[in-house]
């Protein structure tokens, strides 16, 4: 079963949100490519950083609601990673 992971991410001062999708899934707007692939065959796509957390929970409650939409299965992971690196 395909599906896409969504969770927010810190660099100890800012925010941001990182979607981990299956290729060809629609990627919501204001995301960007930071890794073609990982070990999974999926795509990491970011955010902007945003100074404060509620921007960021703002675009990942939206991009839960854009999966929703297309009934597109997604796990939306209630935590704070550390920033990915490309």
């Amino acid at each position: 079963m395909e599906y896409c992971e969504l969770w927010l991410e810190t660099d100890n001062s800012r925010f941001r949100v990182a979607l981990l999708v299956p290729v060809g899934f629609e990627i919501p707007e204001g995301f960007g490519l930071l890794t073609s692939s990982d070990p999974s065959g999926k795509i990491l796509y970011v955010s902007e950083w945003y100074p404060g957390i509620t921007k960021a929970k703002d675009q990942i409650n939206g991009a839960a609601r854009f999966y929703s939409d297309r009934s597109e299965k997604f796990l939306f992971f209630r935590e704070i990673r550390p920033a990915s690196s490309a």
